[in-house]
């Protein structure tokens, strides 16, 4: 393998304490995906090892799916030395077959693994007595204290990236949120995101150059999309495509989980897309903490759970707005005033539909944050704050970019500075947490990590 470092930095990218050539251990693949690979190894490293994750990509433009680019990812990561945000050990450049990698410390837990988790939830898989707002169970107190304490992680990363670093990640989801063993939460994959104030000279070398004129709307993914993504805008607020990703992942805490089988193609995609009464907004059925298959049983080894997402994005981009719509309602000139200025926004018209109860459709809501009503139907929320998860997601799922909910300003909500405290990972440097909200690092004589070792025992999250 031929490696040219020094060159890649004379173009425009120098990184402190950069490693001179990728690590030569056995490698063991971890992700593969349309535009990278991604794998993990042992780095040694002046008497000490530790895994790392290697994520490799093409610079080759005609190879490269455009707009993803690790040219600019690596320098973004770089220019981002923030707790909540990975970092990067080293670097290098194959020359011959125009690739680059950079390795990170490896982190083998998710977000989107705890989702998955059956209990991960504020109610029992099987319920007898209905839950007491009044007085909440461990196993609510439980879920409420790790909901809490990793959406706050989550924003404090994220307004990091905001106000300071000024780049807004454009594909915030929970797979791109890795939690290490002490329970901190790491923000990963900047490879379309947008830096702001950027002139040209700084982005020269990116594989796909971005200016504020033409700026691009392939960017997110799936369920986690902003609506004007949608129809075709050059020119957008890149910070508010991450509010409405913050408020699809965050109300991801609270869907169904699902039961399925990996090798039935039967049951996940086709139960979760194609049956109008299980889709999220349907008034045919009340939604469920968990849905499981008549065909399945919860013993079975081979079965898995999966957390649904609030938006359905199976049916490609039409699909996804309609999905959008009918839980947030169409738009019209007083919830979305801009929507006519998109694009393609005259292209298509829908059904006209009203918004739903935000609540009615996150099953797994915790009855003790109930005893507060919240209008989730209205575009312009109120400006008082009310002290439950569901007003923050509500907050972010606003049509109107520049009326959402900025994550700096999440971090000062009233359900942050409720009981229980914000637990902390007891590796988290305090000067870096802003706001006025309690905060410990422990409870009930458990740390962060372990009471997320707790929901999960495998340590598989």
């Amino acid at each position: 393998m031929t490696t040219n470092t020094a060159k890649y930095k004379s173009k425009g990218f120098a990184m402190e304490n950069s490693t001179p050539s990728i690590p030569s251990g056995s490698r063991e693949t971890v992700a593969e995906g349309p535009v990278s690979l991604v794998s993990k190894s042992l780095l040694e490293c002046e008497g000490q090892t530790q895994w790392i994750a290697i994520k490799t990509s093409t610079i080759h433009r005609k190879y490269a799916k455009e707009p993803h680019d690790i040219i600019k990812e690596a320098r973004l990561i770089a220019s981002a030395c923030h707790p909540n945000v990975v970092s990067i050990l080293g670097h290098s450049i194959d020359s011959i077959r125009q690739t680059m990698s950079f390795w990170m410390p490896y982190v083998p837990s998710s977000l989107i693994a705890l989702l998955s988790s059956n209990d991960f939830s504020p109610h029992p898989l099987i319920s007898i007595l209905a839950a007491d707002p009044s007085n909440p169970s461990p196993r609510e107190q439980r879920f409420v204290l790790l909901a809490k304490s990793l959406m706050f992680q989550i924003l404090v990363g994220v307004t990091f990236l905001h106000e300071t670093a000024k780049i807004a990640h454009r594909d915030i989801k929970p797979s791109n949120i890795l939690l290490t063993s002490s329970g901190r939460v790491q923000l990963i994959d900047f490879g379309i995101s947008w830096k702001e104030g950027e002139d040209l000279a700084a982005k020269k070398n990116d594989l796909w150059v971005e200016t504020p004129e033409k700026m691009y709307f392939e960017v997110s993914t799936g369920p986690y999309r902003a609506p004007e993504l949608l129809f075709g805008p050059r020119n957008y607020d890149p910070f508010a495509i991450d509010s409405w990703s913050l408020g699809a992942t965050f109300a991801e805490f609270f869907t169904s989980v699902r039961l399925f089988n990996p090798l039935d193609d039967e049951d996940f995609g086709d139960e979760q897309s194609d049956s109008d009464d299980d889709s999220p907004g349907s008034p045919s059925k009340p939604a469920e903490p968990f849905i499981i298959p008549k065909r399945l049983r919860i013993g079975d080894p081979t079965n898995r759970w999966a957390r649904d997402s609030l938006f359905d994005s199976t049916r490609g981009e039409i699909g996804l707005a309609w999905s959008i719509f009918k839980i947030r309602g169409s738009p019209n000139e007083t919830n979305w005033p801009s929507f006519l200025n998109l694009p393609d926004a005259n292209k298509l018209s829908f059904i006209n539909v009203d918004p739903v109860d935000l609540p009615s459709i996150l099953p797994n809501f915790p009855s003790s944050t109930q005893q507060h009503e919240v209008d989730t139907k209205t575009h312009i929320p109120p400006e008082t704050m009310s002290p439950t998860p569901v007003d923050i997601i509500h907050r972010f799922l606003v049509y109107e970019p520049s009326q959402r909910l900025r994550p700096s300003s999440a971090l000062t909500h009233p359900w942050f500075t409720s009981e229980p405290p914000l637990l902390l990972p007891d590796d988290f440097p305090v000067s870096n947490i802003p706001g006025e909200a309690p905060m410990s690092l422990s409870w009930g004589a458990k740390s962060l990590g372990e009471w997320l070792l707790n929901v999960h025992p495998s340590g598989a999250i």
